[in-house]
């Protein structure tokens, strides 16, 4: 036999490919995958197209040139057992997360958290009557406020308003664009840093705010006491909230 064509060949073996034969393979066994799969780049959650037009498989961390390329990509060993070893890490890590789900529920059922506390909501009908007044201590000379607010309309299941005090920087962007136009309308743009907020809340009436000097206020140490010149009291019968702060 004549084995002059097949170069590097062993007798028998039938001869060593070139690179036009090789190229034919190549060419039909894409078109073999292009033809059996559907690469569907929407809903792969591996695969996305970078800057430079470039397919690339999160999974894997490869890059591919052609479609015909990542599909014969997700056909190969390395992507396989990366998807297996995604799969089993997802079982453990759902498992994990349903164990967990169930000793909270069994467990701490009747603890009150964000998750199973309703949200409150309920149609504003305007803002309560209210009058602030300054005042002083008569053994002390210091200064402070006296406020009062009226609520002919206060829900039954409320007991009485809520308030606290608030700085400037823990209201929202939107109030805080409000409160540096009140300022500019009211104290002739003084700084809103230099005040503290009194935030009362009742409802159905919308919430007052009422920026108060920026000094301290003396109150007891303990949260939730009471003293001589921090106090506040509402009156069931009159529907009427009063609030004192005297200031250090």
């Amino acid at each position: 036999m004549d084995y002059s064509n097949r170069v590097n060949s062993k007798k028998g073996s039938g001869g060593v490919a070139d690179s036009h034969e090789t190229n034919v393979h190549t060419r039909r066994r894409l078109k073999e995958l292009l033809t059996t799969q559907v690469l569907d780049l929407d809903n792969d959650p591996y695969v996305f197209r970078n800057h430079l037009g470039l397919l690339e498989c999160r999974l894997c961390l490869t890059t591919h040139v052609s479609e015909s390329s990542y599909i014969s990509h997700l056909g190969g060993k390395k992507h396989q057992l990366n998807l297996e070893k995604r799969r089993i890490l997802d079982k453990k890590f759902n498992q994990r997360n349903q164990s967990q789900n169930k000793n909270i529920i069994s467990n701490d059922s009747n603890v009150v958290s964000i998750s199973n506390t309703p949200i409150r909501t309920w149609s504003k009908i305007g803002l309560p009557a209210y009058k602030a007044t300054k005042i002083r201590d008569p053994t002390s000379l210091s200064t402070g406020v006296l406020i009062k607010v009226e609520y002919p309309q206060l829900v039954k299941s409320q007991e009485e308003p809520l308030f606290r005090l608030m700085s400037y920087y823990e209201f929202t962007s939107k109030n805080q664009n409000k409160m540096v136009s009140f300022l500019d309308k009211e104290k002739k743009g003084e700084d809103p840093n230099g005040f503290q907020y009194l935030i009362i809340s009742a409802e159905p009436y919308e919430n007052i705010c009422i920026a108060l000097p920026n000094k301290e206020i003396d109150k007891p140490k303990e949260e939730g006491e009471m003293s001589d010149g921090y106090w506040w009291y509402f009156d069931r019968d009159t529907k009427e909230y009063f609030l004192q702060f005297i200031f250090k």
